[in-house]
């Protein structure tokens, strides 16, 4: 699952995460990595913002370094000792990207100097596989998306596909990439603009993580971009609620292979 780009959090400081309903931080001290935002104690949020340094539990003040170490007990400490670190997980970095996967995709377009335009959470009506299957769907674009790529020189969705062990690549003839790793996480970069989307289960819904990065280096209208994306993502968002159920037969290739993914991993 797609976590931030790097360059989105500044040294020595903690990003509170709201893939994990802020239950986890993306922190950047030695190494970057995801700690624990639960409080051991009482089971509080520790932090609800961003920060730096040190983190305190509104709760009782038990207080835990950047990597989650223990530091006092606050309001506790004549009967009940903050003793143990906080749980951390690794985090794995391509392409200037933070994944909580590692992600292997032969690419060789970069993603350095991207920087955060917006991020939100959108509420959809339809299983997050569903709304990744719209993802995985070319055959789609020239009826659900009718002329909205083609106004940024995408006309062809003639794609040559890659797959992987957690995801799939569609290479477009005209220099877009759009990516998927499973079983959450879609990127979709075209020349200026990153957009990156995660669809998360949420009952019956799916809460979809919005980030929209702009390329600062490039000479591309972000406007543009920007209009297409959202104007293409409002259509998805409208055909995933149109999908009842999620089908198991008459499926394309890419469809398969996310199924394939699925059985291996539990995830149906």
């Amino acid at each position: 699952m797609f976590l931030s780009h790097k360059a989105s959090i500044s040294p020595n400081s903690y990003q509170v995460l709201e893939q994990f309903n802020k239950e986890k931080v993306l922190i950047n001290s030695d190494e970057v990595c995801l700690v624990s935002n639960i409080c051991p104690h009482q089971q509080s949020l520790i932090s609800t913002k961003n920060g730096v340094g040190n983190r305190v539990c509104p709760y009782h003040n038990w207080s835990f370094t950047l990597e989650g170490y223990p530091i006092t007990s606050g309001r506790t400490e004549q009967y009940c000792k903050n003793l143990q670190p906080l749980k951390t997980d690794k985090v794995h970095e391509w392409n200037s990207l933070l994944f909580t996967t590692q992600v292997d995709f032969d690419i060789t377009h970069k993603f350095d100097n991207m920087v955060l335009m917006e991020s939100r959470i959108d509420v959809v009506k339809a299983n997050y596989k569903n709304v990744m299957d719209l993802f995985l769907d070319v055959d789609h674009i020239q009826t659900v998306h009718s002329g909205i790529y083609d106004m940024i020189g995408i006309t062809d969705t003639d794609v040559e596909w890659k797959y992987y062990k957690n995801g799939s690549t569609q290479h477009v003839r005209q220099g877009a990439v759009w990516m998927a790793v499973y079983p959450y996480t879609m990127i979709e970069w075209q020349q200026g603009s990153l957009f990156i989307t995660v669809a998360m289960p949420n009952g019956n819904n799916s809460n979809v993580h919005v980030f929209k990065y702009m390329d600062v280096d490039s000479s591309v209208t972000w406007k543009l971009n920007e209009h297409v994306w959202e104007t293409a993502w409002a259509q998805d968002k409208n055909q995933a609620e149109l999908i009842n159920g999620f089908a198991l037969h008459n499926l394309e290739q890419s469809k398969l292979h996310y199924r394939d993914f699925l059985n291996l991993y539990g995830t149906y």
